[in-house]
């Protein structure tokens, strides 16, 4: 595998891609589904690669996840080279640590899914982000909590009537917001 990143370092760079919207692809759908939402009617393939980098807390889950998993690899390469008993073996095998980079897949995908769940409970207790929302056809700011957006449509949540209102940015024509 290193050598061919090597021999090819542009794969790097369409990994990291993929990575990246994949990651971006699965923090929205866990977090927009408590909501009613099926962003998959609504966002394009650019609009995952943007959500993994506007949510830098999913890149800290990813970091984390393969951290333990290399971290158990190479203990699981140091009780091979001792060559272990029965109890250790599958411990320091090979096939051991094949499985457990699915493991570190499962582990991103299952910290992902929590921390999304997390904040959708946390916007649905009122602790969102609030902004007041101009639309075009009319000058009243209206106040939502903003749920999210894609390169086409902005998701807000009424949390007084529990309502999700999907518009597309053409009929939207000021969002304002307090500055943290």
């Amino acid at each position: 595998m290193a050598a061919v990143l090597r021999e090819h370092p542009a794969l790097l760079v369409s990994a990291f891609y993929l990575a990246a919207s994949f990651i971006g692809l699965f923090y929205s759908w866990a977090f927009l589904r408590r909501f009613g939402i099926n962003v998959f009617n609504y966002a394009q393939i650019s609009d995952f690669l943007l959500a993994s980098l506007k949510e830098p807390y999913t890149w800290a889950l990813v970091f984390i996840a393969v951290a333990f998993v290399l971290i158990d690899n190479r203990s699981s390469m140091r009780v091979e080279r001792k060559r272990p008993g029965k109890l250790w073996a599958w411990y320091g095998s090979p096939r051991y640590r094949f499985v457990n980079n699915f493991a570190a897949v499962l582990m991103v995908l299952a910290f992902i899914f929590a921390f999304a769940n997390k904040q959708a409970n946390n916007t649905l207790d009122g602790e969102g982000k609030m902004v007041d929302v101009t639309f075009a056809e009319s000058a009243d700011e209206q106040a939502y909590t903003l749920l999210g957006t894609t390169g086409q449509f902005v998701f807000l949540y009424d949390i007084d009537v529990r309502r999700v209102h999907i518009h597309p940015f053409e009929a939207v024509s000021e969002i304002a917001f307090q500055a943290d």
